[in-house]
């Protein structure tokens, strides 16, 4: 999964850039600031783009003397939690909220008594009418959540991770059993994810575990580092940093009472589908692994065309995706040589960016203008040249690649062949399994589009069908 920091930006960004900008008057004296007690709670709005409606909720908080702060959340984008650090009311009533996430400023008026705020969201030199209404967002389905009783054993444990001194917390899910069982480590995709990998009222890896276990096999999922109960932080590490975490989990794991130490495997979802491989080719104890939407593009390539599918599910034209995947090709070719400093290389790229704003469509400045940090952060540098397929090649364990036929984030049809051929030159033979699954997006829901504006409003966590042939898999790999 793309970042966080790059997703939100992008997507709500793109989302809002359909009309012209409006012209400011001159503005008027403000009134006072007076205390934001009147305006404290949640609220609900829906933004209207041209044909696409945005459902956006605001969590507005007390902050720091009479002032406020909160959260804005774009359900259908993902974009949960985006902070919101200055909100004022003042004495005529009128209300102003800045997010500097996404470049964004809303300014209303909050009527009488308190139940709706009526003004104009501002972004990216467009303006839009927005009306937020008191009220609590709608309760999310989600069938496939376990609830307990579990007929299983459920463990909360920390683990020490030495070489970075971090501490891990997580869950190991055990199967009742007289015998050691088979178990596999969970690995999550990019980003700040925790042990369920939660997203969008989803949380995959828990049903993922659930099914596992039932089955008879052990389960541990962790929190990231700096997520949840995990000590650290994810910045400024990279998908190797990030892979000692999972190399400590497994030496952890080898040593629990009724683990049996030789069959321990890998699950990894998106990111953790490279460091998977990136284990089972460094260590002798990888029993297996599975790679669920695993990259085998490089990443540049692949950042390149994730964000112009991204780009185009969100209702950007075809001139505005063109000109955005030839910006960002542009910007990623200057930020590869790694002897350039973190803070030489940002100013590099926003340089290169200014330069090219006069031939750039309207809008599409300010949707880029956060990629010289994206792309000159450590995390991002060594992604863009990491390319997963030299690794794949050297996979000797049993392995099952699978990718979703709509996934618009690692698309299956330039990411499958790589797999395949490389996979192939493993000498495996019917030890590895790749197979593109028909009508399933990033997170292996039944979908439409693959867009992420689906993802919350899919009741399904992960195709039944899906989760079953995996857990199968397993089991029977697991056995042999």
């Amino acid at each position: 999964m793309l970042r966080p920091s790059l997703t939100v930006v992008v997507c709500l960004a793109l989302s809002v850039a359909a009309p012209s900008p409006a012209q400011d008057d001159a503005p008027a004296p403000k009134a006072a600031i007076i205390d934001i007690e009147p305006a404290l709670g949640t609220f609900l709005g829906t933004l209207q783009a041209g044909p696409k409606r945005l459902p956006l909720v605001f969590r507005i908080e007390r902050g720091r003397g009479e002032r406020g702060a909160g959260t804005m959340d774009s359900p259908d984008q993902g974009a949960m939690g985006i902070s919101v650090e200055s909100i004022v009311l003042r004495a005529d009533r009128s209300v102003t909220l800045r997010c500097s996430a996404v470049r964004g400023e809303f300014t209303g008026t909050l009527n009488a008594d308190g139940s709706e705020i009526d003004g104009t969201w501002r972004q990216g030199g467009q303006e839009f009418p927005l009306l937020l209404m008191r009220g609590q967002p709608p309760e999310l389905k989600r069938p496939q959540e376990p609830k307990p009783p579990f007929p299983y054993r459920s463990t909360d444990v920390k683990i020490d991770q030495l070489t970075d001194r971090l501490t891990l917390a997580g869950t190991l899910t055990m199967p009742e059993s007289t015998s050691p069982v088979p178990a596999v480590v969970l690995i999550t995709g990019s980003g700040a994810q925790d042990r369920d990998e939660t997203l969008m009222g989803h949380k995959p890896f828990l049903v993922i575990a659930d099914a596992l276990t039932r089955a008879g096999v052990a389960v541990l999922r962790l929190d990231d580092r700096g997520v949840g109960g995990s000590t650290g932080s994810l910045e400024p590490g990279t998908t190797v940093d990030l892979a000692r975490d999972t190399a400590a989990a497994i030496d952890w794991l080898a040593k629990q009472p009724g683990i049996d130490a030789k069959r321990i495997g890998l699950v990894g979802h998106s990111e953790g589908g490279l460091i998977a491989p990136m284990l089972a080719t460094s260590r002798d104890d990888v029993a297996f692994m599975v790679l669920l939407a695993g990259p085998a593009q490089q990443g540049d390539a692949l950042l390149v065309e994730q964000t112009g599918l991204l780009a185009a599910a969100g209702g950007a034209d075809a001139a505005m995706v063109d000109a955005m995947r030839r910006t960002l090709a542009d910007l990623i070719a200057q930020a590869k040589d790694p002897a350039v400093p973190q803070a030489e290389l940002q100013g590099k790229l926003r340089g290169a960016l200014l330069a090219k704003a006069s031939e750039l469509p309207p809008g599409l400045y300010e949707i880029m203008d956060p990629y010289p940090v994206v792309l000159s952060s450590p995390w991002m540098r060594a992604f863009l040249a990491y390319d997963p397929v030299p690794t794949l090649e050297k996979v000797r364990c049993p392995t099952l690649a699978l990718f979703g036929e709509r996934d618009l984030q690692v698309p299956a049809a330039s990411n499958e062949p790589l797999a395949q051929a490389a996979l192939a030159k493993t000498g495996l033979g019917d030890r590895a399994t790749i197979r593109v699954v028909p009508g399933v997006n990033h997170l292996f829901q039944p979908c439409t589009t693959g867009g992420i504006a689906e993802y919350a409003q899919i009741e399904t966590t992960i195709d039944p069908a899906t989760l079953k042939a995996m857990v199968e898999w397993i089991v029977s790999t697991s056995t042999r």
